[in-house]
């Protein structure tokens, strides 16, 4: 890391490392079973920002970890992320016919390829924490990721969010509403955040609770912030999929209380951010994203 270049400048030094390594470990698409591996393929480097990776970078800074030691739970993380967003637009779930301004997995290549992709990215995900050289010497970690990321996908985690939101009712109250969140979308922004606690085992428990309760914050902000950008769209007015999905947070309780609970969380975030002192720049970087004041259009 250049401690003169702000991680704006480094931003796109860490998503091109990212896809990098998403590209080498990606099956190729013209070996068999080559449909499958050309859904993967569309599926993960059809484009998106890599936010959870650069949330994992951005930690790494700040717990003082070197980026090459985060290389692996960034792109396994990534993986988790994309096999998340093929399931989630499936007619079972939400029911989405596009995504990134193409048409879903499931359009494309039919629910039966769709399912498999969701299943062997996610596989994928654990073969790159088992295997890739970036962790070599440091098997201890390994085990420390795997733990963390299977713990935040899982029924605990992102899974158990999503079956949340799909029957979880029509008038949730603030804490069961948040809860939702904190798992189906948060989950994944904690495990990014405290992958470099788990090269590091020694950083201070005051850092690690730190790198917890700003991933936190910002994955309930995050959402929220999504909420108000699709408050005008029919996208969640009507149950979609399989269940009866819950109300956003804005249909809830409102935009002005939506915006005033994102002013509440990013006073957190920053609050969180003081215990990192110089090297706090990444997590600073995130919260000016998640409020917009990086146009998504720079984020490719």
């Amino acid at each position: 890391m250049d401690s003169s270049e702000t991680f704006e400048q480094r931003r796109a030094g860490y998503q091109a490392r990212v896809n990098a390594l998403l590209e080498r470990v990606l099956p190729s698409a013209a070996t068999t079973p080559a449909r499958l591996h050309g859904a993967m393929r569309e599926a993960v480097m059809r484009g998106g920002k890599r936010l959870r990776p650069l949330v994992c970078y951005a930690a790494a800074e700040a717990a003082g970890v070197p980026d090459s030691l985060v290389d692996a739970p960034a792109a396994a993380i990534e993986l988790i992320h994309c096999y998340s967003l093929v399931h989630d637009d499936m007619p079972c779930m939400d029911d989405d016919d596009f995504r990134r301004g193409k048409p879903s997995i499931h359009k494309m290549y039919g629910e039966d390829t769709a399912l498999l992709v969701g299943d062997a990215l996610q596989t994928l995900a654990w073969q790159v924490l088992a295997t890739h050289s970036s962790l070599n010497g440091h098997d201890g970690a390994r085990v420390r990721l795997v733990d963390l990321l299977t713990e935040c996908a899982g029924s605990a985690g992102m899974a158990g969010g999503q079956d949340l939101d799909l029957n979880g009712g029509d008038r949730p109250d603030l804490a069961e509403l948040e809860h939702a969140y904190r798992t189906k979308t948060g989950a994944l922004f904690r495990a990014a955040a405290l992958a470099p606690a788990c090269v590091r085992p020694d950083l201070a428990v005051r850092l690690r609770h730190s790198l917890e309760v700003f991933a936190d914050a910002l994955g309930l902000a995050f959402q929220i912030r999504d909420d108000l950008a699709d408050r005008d769209s029919d996208r969640r007015q009507q149950p979609q999929g399989g269940g009866a999905n819950l109300p956003s947070w804005v249909q809830r309780f409102g935009t002005q209380a939506a915006q005033e609970r994102i002013g509440e969380l990013t006073a957190i975030m920053r609050s969180a951010c003081g215990d990192f002192g110089d090297r706090a720049g990444g997590l600073q970087w995130l919260i000016g994203f998640m409020r917009g004041r990086h146009s998504a259009s720079t984020m490719k």
